[in-house]
């Protein structure tokens, strides 16, 4: 899983791209572009070190396992290609020695922020709770909606960098579906709350994860001695950062260079944020901006039903058409149990036939779920399989033949030879407590990404459980069946599945 590759065509021309002003590379799942991003990195230490100024680059991921797999792979990175030939001349020894880091973990660091200081986010719903049962409208049903609601709301509203009601009224509030639901009444409404919000975090001495990009660039426009501390910024999963989270990165870099690789796929957004280019003072139009077709990881039949899930996206316009490189493999596996403990036997039938065949390396479980996590671990780890969890705050080995485990939100940007994912029942994925009103497209659409990337993230297998065969989540409706091999028992008993609802990050 981890090795040393050759970059090719569209790949190896990134690396000869303009090393000032912005670039982005969309590509789609399994095109390379977080490899390539890292080679570029290697490149741009080789080439643009002079004797006047150091050259200091910086890798942003949005989470941590992500950041964390980055530096598992880095040791097999190599520099010395040429632009016009296809021999390789290392300058330096294999390896990239570059800081690369969560925006969040980065950020928390850079603005001072105390251990404790940060509300958790179930105390944000209760805080949020609190407020809108001691306001009342007569002019407005929005109170009527969830605290999560409001806490998807405050968060986007932080994202934007909002500085007075007035830019918040004017605002088009997209991503609600089919239109905005949200009126200039409701605004008027949601703002009272969201002042009474901030207001509660300043008595606590509080801050929430949003406050982190607000905190930072804060303590950067505040500071007149300020010097960008990077020459060069590599922005991986750029899809998944806000405004606020974009314009921090971008003080960052060095005003020579102005250096930005960016790197994004719009279908695999799995987070609510979003914003668009011009907001945050950033052009990638033109010759700036590459795209990477080619899917090479999955195999075709595995591309091909990930594709047809993401079929049923209403809005594709931003995304990346994408062409299958890989012939050949399996059709990925459904099977539709009855409750979870027959769905855990299965699996553990299927790791043991991995297992048999010395296919076991580079497999992952993934749930929905912390709690589902858990439950997958205690299981594998009372029948025998060596596992690790993949999370922030643990160490993991790529190249062993443990079995990975995480959760789905967890996965982005990870790949592995065979891909487990559990539990898709329609309690489980779309989310529950996600949706703000029954019909809630923007989180279906949300949650329908969510699959499609944890679905390219398999090369050689993939499998497909429900554990509630009566209710199974809907989007495995949506993948076309002519490109599944049903694997489900002829018989099931009839029991309940065994799921605890709970926070899936």
């Amino acid at each position: 899983m981890l090795k040393r590759i050759t970059l090719k065509g569209e790949q190896k021309k990134v690396l000869f791209l303009p090393p000032t002003n912005p670039i982005q590379i969309k590509g789609v799942a399994g095109s390379g572009k977080t490899t390539v991003a890292l080679y570029r990195a290697k490149h741009l230490l080789e080439t643009q070190a002079n004797l006047f100024k150091e050259t200091k680059i910086v890798i942003f991921t949005y989470n941590k396992t992500l950041a964390a797999y980055i530096r598992a792979i880095k040791p097999y990175i190599n520099g010395g290609y040429q632009k016009d030939s296809d021999e390789i001349k290392p300058k330096t020894p294999d390896g990239l020695n570059v800081q690369i880091v969560n925006f969040h973990s980065w950020a928390y660091h850079f603005a001072g922020i105390q251990y404790d200081q940060t509300i958790m986010q179930w105390t944000q719903v209760e805080v949020i709770e609190n407020i809108i049962n001691g306001l009342s409208s007569s002019t407005s049903n929005i109170l009527d909606k969830s605290p999560e609601f409001f806490q998807e709301e405050i968060s986007w509203m932080k994202g934007k960098l909002f500085k007075n009601k007035s830019e918040y009224l004017e605002a088009a509030r997209k991503g609600r579906g089919t239109s905005d639901r949200v009126t200039k009444t409701d605004k008027e409404v949601i703002w009272v709350v969201y002042e009474k919000y901030n207001q509660e975090l300043r008595n606590r001495g509080k801050v929430d994860f949003d406050d982190y990009a607000i905190l930072a660039l804060r303590k950067i426009e505040s500071d007149p001695t300020f010097v960008p501390p990077y020459t060069h910024i590599i922005i991986d999963e750029a899809q998944d950062l806000n405004k606020a989270q974009i314009l921090v990165i971008s003080r960052l870099v060095d005003n020579e260079t102005n250096s930005l690789s960016i790197i994004a796929d719009a279908a695999q957004r799995i987070f609510k944020s979003g914003f668009v280019w011009s907001e945050v003072g950033i052009n990638v139009r033109g010759g700036r901006t590459i795209e990477f077709k080619k899917n090479y990881r999955n195999s075709v039949h595995i591309a091909r039903a990930a594709l047809s899930l993401l079929d049923k996206e209403i809005d594709k316009s931003e995304f990346t058409n994408v062409e299958t490189a890989l012939k050949g493999g399996e059709k990925p596996k459904i099977a539709y149990y009855s409750d979870f403990d027959e769905q855990l036997s299965h699996l553990d039938d299927q790791l043991t036939v991995l297992r048999n065949s010395d296919n076991i390396q580079s497999t992952v479980v993934l749930h929905r779920s912390r709690n589902g996590v858990s439950q997958i671990k205690s299981f594998l780890d009372n029948n025998g399989f060596s596992t690790e969890l993949v999370k922030s705050s643990q160490p993991v080995n790529y190249g062993s033949d443990s079995v990975k485990i995480c959760t789905m939100s967890s996965i982005k940007g990870l790949e592995f030879n065979n891909v487990f994912i559990l539990d898709l029942n329609d309690d489980i994925i779309p989310y529950p407590p996600g949706f703000i009103e029954e019909d809630d497209e923007f989180h279906i659409s949300t949650e329908r990404r969510l699959l499609y990337t944890c679905m390219t993230r398999a090369r050689n297998k993939l499998f497909l459980f429900s554990s509630d065969k009566d209710n199974p989540s809907r989007y495995l409706k949506e993948i076309d069946s002519e490109l599944l091999d049903d694997i489900s028992p002829k018989s099931n008993s009839t029991a309940s599945s065994n799921y605890d609802d709970d926070l899936p990050f």
